[in-house]
């Protein structure tokens, strides 16, 4: 693979509170791909070959190039003007071929499992926003106007499309005093499809998986609602904050997917309405007769949407609820600690319920002997427990220590790792369609003894 990346900026501040950026930006990168599957699962797809492995080549091309003008303009009173104007320029070719093979003879090349698309976007876009203060209130106002050309070949078949669109975006910040800040976040959101959208034949993403765009072009509209709410700032003994996020998506890309035994097909569906709400609140405290500070989490979302599996609709929503603590110490002497605990509940309702729930805990312990000895020591505890599996529990323990026989210029130091000598790690994953479980073979425990020496 290859990438080029050339950016130029310019910037001029032409008067005291005035400035402008010229931004100009050129990209080109290659992307291939050779993908060599060892073991034919396919004998259903294709059921009159006599292929015993298969091949997938792609070749993902970008080029990419923009310009664009920024003008700043500061008033004496705290008010912001920002205009941009700029066009961007992008073509995406996107080329695979799948093939059966017999050993080292190609016995097929299936039609609907080839690809060569062409995708080309240019963007012409002029943004206003503007930033007005009104003693404790701040407005803050925006506006992008796009004016899209879209072109899509495909197998020498051209489209064309012209949209022009809109999107206005405004927030508001209240400071009710020194303590308490609300602020509220409005945007309508118009995104524009890429190259994975719309190529029309099957692409083979991992040995037992295909997939394939929508075909056409689409432009996806969604709504989004932010809520802050702060009490206190980072430096105060006491503070918390809540963070509210809404956004309804009244268009989206879903899959309709087919699977069987050994292997699943995908195509991306246009599907209207899905939601997906998003709570989390973190609460510090300092907590001066332990030297230490007190951190709360607690997080909840919620999503909504719907898709197609093996030709039946479905409407799926999916819940999680995190939650945990931490606390960490501010010491002067010797020793530090920082010891926490945090828990995650996963659901998933369709035709059949998922569930999982997940805990992790840490206690990290840091000890400065003197100027020339410093240890950690660091461990871990994970438990993964999923519907129809088994609780999985591990322990895991690290540490450091280094000494300083001469600073700047001899020092010593020992890593130990894996204490508990786990052997193995399994975590878990639930979705729409089922659970999954993946493991990792780790490394045994091993020590590390390092000396460095600078002259």
């Amino acid at each position: 693979s290859t990438l080029f990346d050339q950016k130029i900026t310019f910037t001029n501040t032409f008067k005291k509170r005035k400035a402008l950026l010229l931004t100009a930006r050129y990209i080109s990168e290659e992307l291939p791909q050779k993908y060599t599957i060892n073991t034919f699962f396919y004998n259903d797809l294709f059921p009159t070959t006599t292929a015993n492995n298969a091949v997938q080549l792609t070749k993902n091309n970008m080029q990419f190039s923009g310009i664009e003008a920024h003008v700043l303009d500061r008033k004496i009173n705290g008010n912001l003007l920002e205009l941009k104007f700029g066009n961007t320029f992008r073509k995406d070719a996107f080329i695979s071929n799948f093939m059966l093979k017999e050993d080292q003879i190609v016995v097929g090349i299936p039609n609907e499992y080839q690809n060569n698309t062409s995708y080309t976007t240019n963007n012409l876009y002029f943004n206003i926003k503007h930033l007005l203060k009104l003693k404790k209130v701040t407005i803050t106002s925006k506006l992008y106007f796009h004016q899209l050309l879209n072109k899509l070949q495909q197998k020498q078949q051209i489209t064309e499309q012209k949209p022009f669109f809109i999107l206005p975006k405004i927030g508001l910040e209240w400071k009710v005093n020194k303590k308490n800040k609300i602020s509220v976040l409005y945007s309508y959101n118009t995104t524009n499809t890429n190259i994975i959208d719309v190529y029309n034949s099957y692409v083979l993403t991992d040995f037992r998986s295909f997939s394939k765009g929508e075909g056409s072009f689409n432009q996806l509209n969604s709504s989004s609602f932010t809520l802050n709410y702060q009490l206190g700032d980072w430096g105060s003994k006491f503070f918390a904050s809540t963070f509210i996020f809404f956004t309804k998506n009244h268009d989206f890309f879903s899959e309709n997917t087919s699977i069987t035994k050994n292997y699943s097909r995908s195509e991306k569906v246009l599907i209207k309405d899905r939601e997906l709400l998003n709570i989390s609140t973190n609460i510090d405290r300092y907590i001066k007769e332990i030297s230490s500070n007190l951190k709360l989490t607690f997080g909840y979302n919620i999503s909504n949407y719907k898709n197609i599996i093996n030709n039946q609709k479905r409407e799926i929503q999916t819940s999680n609820y995190n939650y945990g603590l931490e606390l960490r110490s501010g010491f002067g002497g010797v020793f530090n600690y920082h010891i926490g605990s945090s828990w995650s509940t996963s659901y998933v309702k369709t035709l059949s319920n998922n569930s999982s729930n997940n805990n992790t805990s840490f206690a990290d312990f840091v000890f400065i002997v003197n100027d020339k000895l410093n240890i950690d020591l660091q461990t871990e505890r994970y438990n993964f427990e999923s519907s129809g599996s088994a609780k999985n529990t591990y322990y895991f323990a690290d540490l450091n220590a280094m000494y300083t026989i001469k600073e700047n210029k001899l020092t010593l130091s020992i890593s130990a790792k894996n204490l508990f000598n786990t052997e193995k790690f399994k975590e878990f994953s639930i979705s729409d369609i089922g659970t999954s479980t993946t493991e990792y073979n780790l490394r045994p425990r091993h020590i590390l003894l390092t000396m460095e020496y600078r002259f």
